[in-house]
């Protein structure tokens, strides 16, 4: 686990991972609304607004609680891929971030899916 931290601390990436979680984990609304607004890409926002993020945000913690890194499967300086469970829901979470090059390393890309059990042999 101490591997997985400093892959994601020494990605940019990574960096984002973990104040979007550090922010989400603490509950604090305003704190979040602020983060969405200055690290997403103007892009991200256009296409779902701030609000609407938070929203989401916030119905997520409503039903999952917080979350915690189980394993970082891939993190280099721009992309970053991370397992995490919640506190309120056994099942296990993908979680893509993707950020831009450049400084400030807005984010690009945000995937948060729960990840299906198998229950049958691949064919």
């Amino acid at each position: 686990m101490e591997n997985d931290k400093l892959a994601l601390r020494a990605s940019s990436a990574g960096i984002r991972f973990i104040a979007q979680m550090t922010i989400y984990n603490s509950g604090s609304v305003e704190r979040l609304r602020q983060y969405i607004a200055d690290s997403y890409h103007e892009r991200l926002l256009a296409a779902e607004s701030v609000g609407q993020r938070l929203e989401d945000f916030q119905a997520l913690f409503s039903r999952l609680g917080r979350m915690k890194v189980k394993q970082v499967l891939a993190a280099n300086k721009e992309h970053a891929i991370v397992i995490v469970t919640a506190e309120n829901n056994d099942g296990i979470f993908y979680t893509e971030l993707k950020v831009e090059d450049d400084y400030p390393h807005k984010i690009i890309h945000y995937l948060f899916v729960q990840m299906r059990e198998v229950t049958e042999p691949a064919e």
